[in-house]
């Protein structure tokens, strides 16, 4: 009876023991994994918050600031003659068209700023997106890959019983061939497409993140487009715009301190022509883009089809093929034709996205 406690004893302490060191352990360890997830929100704020092309231009404005505060003291200092600056130009001191240039400078540069942010913001869209049309690529590859597998199967074992030539066995092989090359493709592309990103975004060029935001498809609201004109063109609205009417404005009250003084009147006189071509091609630019998005509109609708009519193919074929009318060989054809036309119709969703983002910032065009 004796032994019979002490074994119970022994066994009830190695419970609590095994109890305590499981309920440490689980101390020790996290509550749950880091995620992996990055939607597309989190893409664009990673690339504004990394990117060095924006630091390069914050940094700008400040040197011009500096500058301009620079000008700002030895005009003040100075003796100015007071004047219409565009009227009475030969009386204004040096170091008042000094400082409303270092001004006109600073301001610009604050424009650039803006430029450069829509254009990162851009770029991350376009690269997010890539990555999920290359993930989209490879699975077809594959599946590519696979369907060319047994069509090789099935001609060599016909060559085998005299079904097919040697021949037929070749373009079998050639054709496989082939696919495996396209495989190989899709995955390098994929992979330069992670470190665009992971580079864009300040992520180790290892990293796989798991892009979470599918891409979409919305149609642009109506909208007048001689509208959509007037508004592009007015440098109030476009930063592109006004960092060139300002650097005409510029131009025609320093004009004068440059030596020789037709030198400075031709800079103005470029800088004017400078000003009222970028007007001309932001007024094309609206048609293009609009024409654009008309047409991407269109081959959405086009390429929807096309993977309803994919789809529809694929779920008659299986029917056909649990009654054994056909081959799981022409089942996977037609799970191949299906995953090209989602390949496509994604495509046209991600260029319609993005053309939709410069269309409605149309200074995109002109920055890259």
């Amino acid at each position: 009876m004796r032994r019979f406690i002490s074994i119970a004893l022994l066994t009830f302490l190695l419970i609590i023991g095994g109890s305590i060191t499981s309920f440490a352990a689980s101390e020790e360890q996290p509550t749950s994994e880091q995620s992996n997830d990055l939607s597309l929100e989190e893409v664009v704020e990673l690339a504004l918050a990394k990117s060095t092309t924006i630091e390069q231009a914050e940094k700008d404005v400040d040197r011009s600031w500096e500058v301009r505060k620079a000008m700002r003291s030895g005009y003040e200092s100075g003796t100015p003659t007071a004047g219409d600056l565009y009227e009475d130009l030969p009386g204004t001191s040096d170091y008042f068209i000094s400082f409303l240039s270092a001004n006109g400078n600073w301001t610009i540069n604050q424009k650039t700023l803006e430029l450069t942010k829509d254009s990162v913001v851009l770029q991350a869209k376009n690269n997010y997106y890539d990555i999920l049309i290359k993930l989209n690529n490879l699975d077809t590859a594959k599946l590519s890959v696979q369907k060319a597998e047994v069509d090789y199967r099935i001609a060599a074992a016909k060559a085998v019983v005299g079904m097919v030539s040697d021949v037929e066995v070749k373009a079998a092989v050639s054709l496989l061939e082939t696919e495996k090359s396209a495989l190989e493709q899709a995955q390098a592309e994929l992979e330069n497409a992670y470190r665009t990103l992971n580079k864009l975004i300040g992520f180790k060029q290892e990293e796989r993140p798991n892009l979470i935001t599918s891409i979409e498809f919305k149609r642009i609201e109506e909208q007048n487009l001689e509208n959509k004109v007037v508004w592009a063109l007015s440098p109030d609205n476009n930063p592109y715009l006004w960092s060139k009417k300002e650097g005409y404005e510029i131009a025609k009250y320093t004009w004068t301190t440059t030596e020789p003084g037709e030198a400075g009147l031709i800079d103005k006189e470029k800088a004017e022509i400078t000003y009222e071509e970028a007007r001309k091609d932001t007024r094309n630019k609206i048609y293009e883009l609009y024409d654009n998005l008309k047409t991407l509109e269109a081959s959405y609708m086009s390429a929807e089809e096309g993977v309803n009519a994919a789809t529809e193919a694929l779920r008659v074929t299986q029917l056909m093929y649990k009654v054994g009318m056909v081959t799981k060989n022409d089942v996977l054809e037609k799970e191949v034709a299906l995953a090209s036309a989602k390949d496509g119709l994604l495509t046209v969703k991600s260029s319609y996205e993005l053309a939709k983002a410069t269309f409605e910032k149309p200074w995109l065009a002109f920055v890259g």
